[in-house]
């Protein structure tokens, strides 16, 4: 089924976790959503992060060290208050 709603959240295709205060986590973003699922693979298929909470956001970190810039993959689940579901996956950049 298609969604009705298009892509009514935001996840950045770039981020720069160095800590100046801009842009240093990776968040979902968007109204009336209730629940998420991220996971963010590096390009060895590794699970790098994984959050079901929407308040909880990528730091750039893997194995708690700085994961070095590069293309991950990301799938996200999420679930509107409404109950409707949409699954995207997509590229996401660490810059350094």
């Amino acid at each position: 089924e298609i969604s009705k709603r298009g892509q009514d959240f935001f996840l950045p295709n770039a981020f720069t976790p160095n800590g100046d205060g801009n842009n240093d986590s990776l968040f979902v973003r968007g109204p009336g959503i209730s629940e998420i699922n991220l996971s963010i693979y590096n390009r060895w298929g590794e699970l790098v992060f994984e959050t079901k909470n929407k308040s909880e956001g990528w730091d750039g970190s893997f194995n708690e060290k700085e994961a070095d810039p590069g293309v991950f993959v990301y799938y996200l689940f999420v679930r509107y208050c409404d109950g409707e579901e949409l699954f995207k996956k997509g590229n996401v950049t660490l810059i350094k």
